[in-house]
């Protein structure tokens, strides 16, 4: 196997600028009209018990590890930060989350992680029907998502919403409509020092937080819990960044830009890891690595402790200890 998968992850960091900065900037003007509270304002009063958090993903091991379930059975206190694309999943589990974090800028795709009140026949995009972040989205569409504008509808305003200033204005409707909070943030997404810097000049517009959320969202809620939140001791569920063995190639997040790269040899574009915590070996696309890099960087300056109760995926390193859910929460009796 070649390392070209690594080769790519290496120089992702101009291309992740490259492909949202424009789009981010542009709805961030369109948004301006509409931003409130700060994520600042997030900091008091306090999110759930004590010091701690549990951030939950939408990577494949929240289901096949049961962790909603069981994280409901511990009757955990501690404050619970989810990804959007958790949302629909926690929901049903009967967790409500304390914040929910969003930030991805594409126009049509994220606003279905809190119900698209669009969405009345199957989409011709099969983003959510090819792949395992939430199997209830790949079932059946049409019926996840009813159900999700319900479930949303019912619990919108006793959550809150960290959301970006780069998010779709069709997310910010849907939040704003089913009565969750908002408090805004900019993405960082360039050097602030820079003159002319994007972060610095959204900065100077609307006068929000610049916050590192590492290049997505999973990572991003984890900056959260501990930069506003000021949680010191967190859990991670979801996080694979990665896909669990005998994933096919075609149900990954990345498959048709590398089949349209590299044709016949998109395979190699794929990093195997082996999880000593589980014995598995999981795999990964390019962009997956790198934000995995990145977290484990940001982890080791952290002035928090991280545990990952993931029980998957490739995300372990220095900084990032692996413990078992229930050993997390038990531990201070969170």
């Amino acid at each position: 196997m070649t390392d070209l998968g690594r080769r790519i992850a290496r120089r992702l960091g101009d291309a992740t600028f490259e492909r949202v900065a424009a789009v981010g900037a542009e709805n961030a003007s369109t948004n301006r009209p509409r931003i409130g509270q700060s994520l600042l304002e997030l900091a008091q009063p306090p999110l759930g018990k004590g010091d701690t958090a549990i951030v939950i993903g939408a990577g494949p091991s929240l289901h096949r590890r049961r962790s909603l379930e069981r994280l409901a059975a511990t009757g955990y206190s501690g404050a619970v930060v989810a990804v959007d694309g958790a949302l629909g999943a926690c929901l049903r589990q009967g967790i409500v989350p304390h914040l929910i974090v969003t930030v991805d800028p594409h126009p049509e795709r994220i606003v279905r992680w809190f119900g698209d009140p669009g969405l009345t026949a199957p989409s011709a995009d099969d983003y959510f029907r090819r792949q395992e972040m939430d199997p209830a989205h790949a079932e059946d569409e049409l019926a996840a998502n009813r159900e999700l504008l319900q479930l949303v509808d019912r619990y919108g305003p006793h959550m809150r919403v960290a959301i970006a200033t780069c998010a779709s204005p069709a997310v910010v409707d849907r939040c704003e409509k089913a009565g969750m909070r908002l408090y805004w943030w900019n993405p960082m997404y360039d050097d602030y020092d820079q003159p002319d810097s994007l972060s610095r000049r959204l900065h100077a517009e609307n006068g929000l937080p610049c916050l590192n959320g590492g290049g997505n969202v999973g990572t991003a809620a984890w900056v959260v819990s501990h930069a506003v939140l000021g949680k010191t001791r967190i859990g991670l569920v979801g996080l694979d960044f990665g896909y669990a063995p005998g994933t096919s190639f075609t149900r990954t997040q990345y498959y048709p830009e590398l089949r349209d790269m590299f044709g016949d040899r998109f395979t190699e574009a794929f990093i195997h890891v082996e999880n000593p915590f589980l014995g598995e070996t999981w795999f990964t696309d390019p962009a997956y690595y790198w934000f995995r890099d990145v977290f484990l960087g940001m982890a080791r300056e952290a002035d928090c402790r991280t545990f990952n109760c993931t029980e998957g995926g490739v995300l372990f390193g220095d900084g990032v200890p692996m413990v078992a859910l229930e050993a997390f929460v038990e531990e201070r009796g969170a």
